[in-house]
């Protein structure tokens, strides 16, 4: 299955009333992507709410429908292998970026690295998402925003990027499904996209359900744990959690 093959998404009511709703909407023209009109934040939030909703049920129903929690949980083990490489001096990944001193060619090759060559639907909002974490670390005050000097990447960023990226993931499979199944009723040159703001909402719904690696870290005890060590100690959890599988109480909105 190639990432140009359609998915129907989950096939429950929540799944339908979601799309019947995003397909209807069409944001105020003053909307903006960072400053929604208040009718239209809380239209999309209700929406991400009834993706999530719909997402969920259906793991529950098949827990390995669409190869998500398996391609999350393996590109998971190798992004935080990546970003704690960023902190060691002698990381291939470090030469190799020293050697690049080009900040677009680290991005391909860090979200190759993440995310693999798979061509399933799964595969592409794993790129997506790794996309996301790489950019932030080339950005102009990220430990790589010059290459050829690379810095560590700092206890604050790695468990920020390490949330930031299951949310991304979950939120840009959403994207996906959308895209492929809804024509949105907004005119072409509109400057707000309906599927991105929701996708956004679902990514942002998920990382405040995520363990934080650097919580569970001080948590721990006075002896210091590598971050690397307690993310991976995490990661099924995390996922769990990101599918809306576990057990954090999120109620979503109806």
């Amino acid at each position: 299955m190639g990432t140009s093959t359609r998915l129907p998404g989950p096939k429950n009511g929540s799944w339908t009333a979601a799309k019947g709703r995003l397909g209807n909407w069409t944001p105020d023209a003053t909307s903006r992507p960072d400053q929604l009109l208040t009718p239209d934040q809380e239209r999309a939030e209700a929406i991400a709410a009834q993706y999530q909703r719909a997402l969920r049920d259906a793991l529950n129903a098949d827990p390995e429908a669409f190869g998500i929690r398996a391609a999350a949980e393996q590109a998971g083990a190798r992004l935080i292998e990546l970003l704690d490489g960023l902190g060691r001096a002698d990381s291939p990944l470090v030469r190799d970026v020293a050697a690049w001193g080009d900040a677009d060619e680290f991005v391909r090759r860090f979200v190759g690295q993440v995310a693999g060559d798979g061509q399933l639907i799964v595969d592409a909002a794993v790129r997506r998402a790794a996309r996301r974490v790489a950019e932030h670390l080339v950005m102009p005050d990220g430990p790589l925003a010059d290459p050829s000097r690379p810095k560590p990447v700092s206890g604050e960023l790695f468990c920020a990027l390490y949330q930031a990226f299951f949310g991304e993931v979950v939120g840009e499979l959403v994207h996906i499904f959308i895209a492929e199944n809804i024509k949105i009723a907004v005119p072409a040159l509109a400057i707000l996209d309906p599927t991105d703001v929701v996708a956004g909402f679902v990514a942002d719904q998920v990382v405040k359900v995520l363990p934080n690696p650097c919580a569970e870290a001080v948590e721990r005890g006075p002896e210091p744990s590598r971050l690397a060590d307690v993310a991976k100690d995490l990661l099924t959890t995390t996922v769990t959690e990101a599918l809306g599988l576990g057990d954090s109480g999120l109620e979503l909105a109806a």
